[in-house]
This record gives structure tokens, sequence and C-alpha cells, in this order.
């Protein structure tokens, strides 16, 4: 009888032992996995990089302007005089779009950046919080589509403006604001780059959301 006990004590000891160094294990490492501690600081980065790109297209957009002179012709002897004109990002409301667009995206990420670390300290501690990284992720998927709405719009504008449109007579004015246009499209530029990473955090949020539930079950 006892021969027959024994085995069975040895191995409920030996799977106590493995349950408890894998217990202390999680312990030692504030239970997060090198995996995700990786995931927690690429976010971080991505959200630093989010915040610059959306900032700057909201700045060089909202003060982009420039004043020409072009000439202007009197009547039909051909005298000419020249005239300023000027070119302002506020002329156009898909451009003021294109700002408030970047600016509350800006805003956001910045605010974005307390959940996120809160939900890296819930980590640690063992906790899960499904339903805020939830609500992470549906945000920055909200921002995607309202950045790439405004930087839509922009782009069409500016497109415009490179080529005019020839079916309705709109004139291309890069010829003469070579400098606001070149700025137009730096911005634009930047504002795409925040979407790529805005919908990077996105694709994050839901594959942290998906780790998460994994190890609670």
């Amino acid at each position: 009888m006892e021969s027959q006990i024994k085995p069975s004590d040895s191995h409920t000891t030996s799977g106590y032992t493995q349950n408890k160094a894998r217990a202390d294990g999680n312990r030692d490492t504030g239970g997060v996995s090198p995996s995700q501690k990786s995931l927690f600081a690429v976010d971080s980065i991505l959200r630093l990089l989010a915040i610059g790109a959306t900032l700057a297209a909201a700045i060089v957009m909202g003060t982009n302007k420039q004043t020409v002179a072009v000439p202007l012709p009197l009547g039909p002897g051909g005298a000419s005089v020249l005239a300023p004109l000027s070119a302002k990002y506020h002329y156009s409301p898909a451009f003021i779009f294109f700002v408030v667009a970047n600016a509350i995206a800006c805003g956001y990420t910045v605010l974005s950046l307390i959940p996120s670390v809160a939900g890296k300290l819930a980590a640690r501690s063992g906790a899960h919080a499904p339903a805020s990284a939830f609500l992470l992720a549906v945000a920055d998927l909200v921002m995607v589509a309202l950045v790439m709405a405004g930087a839509s719009a922009a782009a069409a504008i500016a497109y415009v403006g490179y080529k005019g449109n020839s079916h309705t007579q709109w004139l291309k004015i890069c010829d003469n604001f070579d400098r606001f246009c070149h700025h137009t499209a730096g911005a634009i530029a930047s504002s795409f780059v925040g979407v790529i990473i805005l919908l990077i955090l996105t694709v994050i949020s839901i594959y942290s959301i998906y780790k998460r539930t994994s190890c609670a079950r």
C-alpha cells in the first residue's frame, strides 16, 4: 500500500513545486512578460511620435501664409500694375478642418499617455483592464479616421492648387505661391505619417487586448 501512495505523493509535490516556481517567477517580473514590456515601450514611443507628427502638421498649416505681387492688367493698352495677393490657410475650409483634426489628434494622443501608463501599471500588478484597453483601441481608431479625413480633404485642395482643373477652369496657384504650396505639402505629409502611426497604435491596442484576455483564461 505504501508503494502505491508514494509515487502519487511525489507527483503532487513535484507539481506543487513547479506551480510555486512559476508564481515566484511572475512575482519577480511584476506579472509582465518581456514581450509585454517591449510592447509597452513601443506603444509609448509611437504615441510620442504621433504627437510630434500631428503637432507639426497643425503648426505648419496653421501658420502657412504668403503674399506676392502679381501684375494685373489695367486696360487694353497693355499697362499693368503690381497688386499684392495673399494665400492663407483659413481661406479654405478644408485646410481649417485639417488644422482642427490634427490639433484634436495631438491633444488626444497626449491625454492617451495617461491610460497607457495606467495600463502598464495594472499589468505589472497582475490586474487586467480589458475595458480601458478596449476604449483606448476605439479612440485610437476614431483618431485614425479623423486625421485621415482631414489629410485627404487638404490633399484634394492642394492637388487643385498644384495642377488646376481645366474642366472647371480652376487655375493652379502654386506657380505664384510656391512657398505656401511647399509648406502645405509638408504639413499634409506629416499628417499622413501621423495616420500611419495611429493605425499602428490601434493594432497594438487590439493585440494587447488579445494578450490580456488570453492570459486571463
